[in-house]
């Protein structure tokens, strides 16, 4: 007599419980592909900077290396599938000898996985990384401060 009381309560359970474990399960993805996202941003500041610190090989094809080669190296080192714009600022802080400071800041906007509003209202839609780094060589690019977009 008393299993036809609570014949019931486990599909009232399930229907209270899975709401709040799915957004758990999306919260947790969702938070995973920002975090990643972030990690080759950071990744591809660190690939501007040691591109401007060393001036580097020439990537554009132009002969000369330039800022739009950091850019470049900072761009092919974004490898991001969900962003939808990216942008890059380099500012040459001190000068242009060895043991200067320059400074690169990265920014990109990233769309959101799950499309879930409620996670992503928690979530912020843009990422931004500082990389500032000290050039090992006199620099051979002019530009003092350059933005760029991938």
């Amino acid at each position: 007599m008393r299993k036809n009381r609570e014949r019931g309560a486990a599909l009232v359970e399930m229907a209270v419980v899975a709401p709040m474990l799915l957004l758990l399960v999306l919260g947790i993805v969702e938070f995973g592909w920002k975090f990643g996202e972030f990690t080759e941003l950071r990744h591809a500041g660190r690939e501007a900077a040691r591109y401007a610190a060393v001036s580097a090989p020439d990537l554009t094809g132009d002969g000369v290396f330039t800022t739009d080669d950091i850019v470049v190296a900072a761009c092919n080192a974004l490898n991001l599938s969900g962003t939808a714009s990216g942008s890059i600022t380099i500012d040459q802080v001190t000068g242009d000898d060895i043991g200067d400071t320059a400074h690169i800041a990265l920014t990109i906007d990233v769309e959101s996985l799950t499309n879930a509003p409620i996670i992503s209202s928690f979530l912020p839609t843009s990422l931004s990384n500082e990389t500032t780094f000290r050039l090992e060589q006199a620099a051979t690019w002019s530009d003092t401060t350059l933005s760029g977009q991938c």
